[in-house]
């Protein structure tokens, strides 16, 4: 298989999700469906989403240097903005007044229509380098494969807490998607599948643990900053509002290191209990 065809079956799945997306969500709103429930199918959620999703299947489609996920993460990004503007223009053009792609005054307003469009070109650079994050964390991992899956669901679970959250999901709904839970659930995952990537010794399921859990914590820094960037999302990661964000930001980095750590151990406690006694059972 080529790697022009390796390419290309890597992004087809996140660019027809993201179109789908954009379009699905134009279609229904036209047909009157409330925002409060329409922007919960954000392009915006699925592309950090598919990102995270690109980063762990890369070594599968040939993709091993970190540099082969720069042009992916912009042209992933363009390609969103792209139907983003797309559903702006025929909301537009057309006068959808269901539509949240276009304001009221961009309706025969070429002019503030043309400055809303160049708000979102502007936006694709900032985007392009999230994307590129994301995809990185769980590509990093690729040399510890068991670690790779488990990675991702703790970053896609933080991106959806956020998201919830900021949509103004109440405080106990939006804890179902708790990534410290599902962190300590790695452990089991780790105990039960790591005999199958040759980690059969309690010393081999250090690191993945370890580094799962800096993982974790690295995603939840990252809705920390995202909280910082964007303060009119209210949610738990952090709240700017305190004041000295800079140096709480260190801090929380600092910690979360710290926090990762000791996560990391009590997971790998935890797999090597499984391990041993899926052992058990087997050689039984």
């Amino acid at each position: 298989m080529s790697a022009e065809t390796d390419h290309e079956s890597w992004l087809r799945r996140p660019k027809t999700l993201l179109a789908v997306l954009v379009v699905a969500r134009l279609v229904l709103e036209t047909a009157g469906a409330a925002h409060t429930w329409t922007r919960y199918l954000s392009s915006t959620v699925a592309l950090f989403l598919a990102a995270i999703y690109l980063g762990a299947v890369a070594p599968l489609r040939g993709v091993t240097r970190f540099t082969k996920l720069i042009l992916p993460a912009i042209f992933l990004t363009v390609w969103t903005a792209g139907w983003v503007i797309f559903a702006i223009l025929v909301s537009a053009i057309l006068q959808l007044h269901g539509s949240h792609f276009a304001a009221p005054e961009d309706y025969g307003n070429w002019s503030h229509l043309r400055q809303h469009i160049i708000g979102h070109v502007g936006l694709i650079g900032i985007y392009s380098a999230v994307v590129l994050v994301l995809m990185a964390v769980p590509f990093v991992l690729r040399h510890w494969p068991v670690a790779v899956g488990p990675a991702a669901v703790l970053g896609a679970l933080v991106i959806t807490r956020y998201w919830v959250e900021a949509m103004g999901l109440g405080s106990s709904s939006a804890s179902a998607w708790s990534s410290t839970v599902a962190m300590l659930l790695c452990g089991f995952y780790l105990g039960g599948v790591g005999p199958c990537f040759g980690l059969k010794l309690s010393g081999q399921l250090l690191i993945p643990s370890v580094l799962l859990g800096w993982a974790w914590r690295f995603w939840v820094f990252l809705a920390a900053v995202l909280s910082v960037v964007a303060p009119f999302y209210k949610t738990h990661f952090f709240d700017p509002s305190g004041g000295r964000v800079a140096l709480r930001l260190a801090t929380s980095l600092g910690f979360g290191a710290l926090e990762g750590f000791v996560y990391g151990i009590v997971a790998w406690g935890i797999a090597v209990w499984i391990s041993h006694a899926t052992r058990r059972t087997v050689e039984a």
